[in-house]
This record gives C-alpha cells, sequence and structure tokens, in this order.
C-alpha cells in the first residue's frame, strides 16, 4: 500500500498535509478488520468519514451497496473520482461537523477520522448508527473507560449512555503513512436505541466541568449553565447512595438517574 501512497503522490503531485491530518493507513490487515468489524450486508449503505485516498473506501464498496464519502480536502475528492468509478460511491465535498445528518439515508459508519476533532464527531454521531472507527489510541480508552478512572469524562459518559463501545484493536503508529505521534485503535459503537437528549447532553458537559466535586456542589458551581434545564430545589431528591459521590465517580446509569429526578 505504501507504494500506491508514493504512485498517486507523483500523478497528483501531492505531500500528505498535516493540518488536514492526513496519516494514511497502509496496513491491509486494519482496512480488513474494520470491515469484519462493521458486518455490512450487501443492502447496506455505508456513511464513511474522510476517506482520504480510497483504501477503505474500495473495500467498502466490494462489501455493501453504497459509499457516501464525506471528505473536506478538494485535492482528495480529485482523486477518489479517478481512481474509483464506480456509480455506487457518492462523494460529498464538506467538513464532515458541518453536514448534516438527517439528510443522508445510511445504515452504518466507518472511518479513519481526524484526530483533532474526534470529540466533536463523536458527540455529531450520538445515538445514530453503529460505527467502525479508527481514533487516537488515548481517546479509544477515554471512551471505554470506567467511573472513578481519571480519563472517564463528559464524552464518555455520554458515548456509553447511548451505545456499547468497545476496543476491537490497537495500532501501532508503523500502520500509516506517515507515522502519526500518537498509536492508534480500532473502536465498535453499537447504539442502544435511546433517543438523543440533548438537554441530558448539556447537563453531563456542565457538570463534568467540576467532576472532582460532589454532585451538588459540581451543579450548583453549574447552576448557570444548567439554569434551564435542571431544578435546583429538587437536589434534595437525589439518592443518598449518589448524594456525597464526585461527578467523576458516578457511574452513567446513576447519572441518568439523577437528571431524571432534577430535570424541569
Amino acid at each position: 500500500m505504501i507504494k500506491d501512497i508514493y504512485k498517486l503522490m507523483l500523478i497528483y503531485g501531492f505531500k500528505p498535509d498535516h493540518k488536514l491530518n492526513q496519516n494514511f493507513i497502509i496496513d491491509n490487515n486494519i482496512i480488513k478488520k474494520v470491515i469484519e468489524t462493521l458486518k455490512i450486508n450487501k443492502e447496506e449503505t455505508i456513511l464513511e468519514i474522510g476517506p482520504g485516498l480510497g483504501f477503505l473506501t474500495k473495500e467498502l464498496l466490494t462489501s455493501c451497496k453504497k459509499v457516501i464519502a464525506i471528505e473536506k480536502d478538494p485535492l482528495m475528492i480529485e482523486i477518489l473520482k479517478k481512481e474509483i468509478n464506480t456509480d455506487n460511491l457518492e462523494i460529498i465535498n464538506s467538513n464532515f461537523l458541518n453536514v448534516d445528518l438527517s439528510k443522508l439515508k445510511f445504515d452504518k459508519i466507518a472511518g479513519f477520522i481526524p484526530y483533532s476533532i474526534s470529540l466533536k464527531i463523536m458527540e455529531k454521531i450520538l445515538a445514530t448508527k453503529p460505527a467502525c472507527l479508527v481514533v487516537q489510541r488515548e481517546f479509544a480508552e477515554k471512551l471505554a473507560a470506567f467511573e472513578g478512572f481519571s480519563n472517564y469524562v463528559a464524552i464518555t459518559a455520554l458515548v456509553q449512555n447511548y451505545s456499547e463501545i468497545k476496543i476491537i484493536k490497537n495500532i501501532g503508529k508503523g500502520s500509516f503513512f506517515p507515522k502519526p505521534k500518537v498509536e492508534s485503535a480500532i473502536i465498535s459503537i453499537i447504539p442502544n436505541n435511546k433517543i438523543n437528549n440533548l438537554n441530558y447532553n448539556l447537563f453531563v458537559k456542565n457538570i463534568f466541568r467540576y467532576g472532582n466535586k460532589d454532585i451538588k456542589n459540581s451543579l450548583k458551581h453549574a447552576s448557570v449553565e444548567n439554569k434551564d434545564i435542571v431544578d435546583l430545589t429538587k437536589l434534595n431528591k437525589i439518592s443518598e447512595k449518589m448524594d456525597f459521590k464526585k461527578v467523576k465517580q458516578l457511574s452513567v446509569p446513576e447519572l441518568e438517574a439523577i437528571f431524571k429526578v432534577i430535570k424541569k
């Protein structure tokens, strides 16, 4: 695969753009693992985030009905159109964060996502469709963290509230060209059919800003941000079992239970 990248670089006259997080996969086994994890059938449409040179795209196209690829870099768009000549590939030239997913029909999500915007991407795809993504290893471990651990943060609680998250495989730096500064991981996200509750999401984000305080103190400190979301006069209704726990010690079910008690 590295030879394919060199060839494309010569033909199209480009170098990987660090600002666009362009570290291209050169290990076909990783691509196969993503495909295997997604469990695609021939009738499904796959939404691909950041197809780049299209190595994953080509494999997806052999397994599914259609791929909708969202790519920000116009040069990558040009390469995809010239190198992959098929009617079942739809390419959208846009920043993924600016795309209205409600206007697209797809069954699953795949991609080697830009590490610099991983958090925003995860927030965008909450409670949508099953996904298999390659992310920074540290971020993957954060998503799969347990309450009480230092890397248990707001996005951990949100992702785990709406889905089952698994780390499928860790990936070394040598699987990419150029080599990134960090290690990566394949993650699987399976939604649990809960409806995305924007007020709950804001509640979680706000209290985790004071994650080392107990829940009542955290709520008081975040009172301005939460004023339209929760009713602080209901604090006495919070279970004594959770009353003195720090926010970061509260499990996902406990966070949801607290919100149900004090929400407006």
